[in-house]
């Protein structure tokens, strides 16, 4: 996602929605990277803000990321748990939805990519006519 972030941001804005963590410490599977860092599920909005704040340092991430609140409303909204990728258009309506999950991840950012290339040769050919 980074990487689609810096090659076409500028024809598109990026947001990252930090959720809920799928996998925390104290959860039934716990992911290795939560137990590297010692990632609990998160009891307060803070929590929340400082585990997104790590993993956008440690991830190296400069995507704008908004944090999800407590009562998980856009988790619910879009049903993105465990991660998801949309696309919005500039009429603010959806254009694209990935499939939930890890396994709809790798294939959403290739099918977003391609989207995006189209609208970028879109804009290039434009300001060349």
């Amino acid at each position: 996602m980074e990487q689609l972030h810096k090659d076409f941001g500028d024809i598109a804005e990026f947001r990252l929605v930090y959720i809920r963590e799928a996998h925390p410490i104290d959860s039934r599977r716990p992911a290795p990277y939560a137990e590297e860092k010692g990632i609990s599920a998160a009891t307060t909005f803070g929590e929340r803000c400082a585990v997104a704040l790590d993993l956008l340092d440690d991830k190296n991430l400069s995507i704008p990321t908004i944090v999800d609140d407590m009562d998980n409303s856009m988790n619910e909204a879009y049903s993105a748990f465990p991660d998801r990728i949309f696309v919005v258009d500039v009429d603010g309506k959806i254009a694209f939805v990935a499939d939930q999950g890890p396994w709809g991840y790798a294939p959403a950012i290739k099918d977003v990519r391609k989207w995006l290339d189209v609208r970028k040769t879109t804009a290039a050919k434009s300001i060349t006519d």
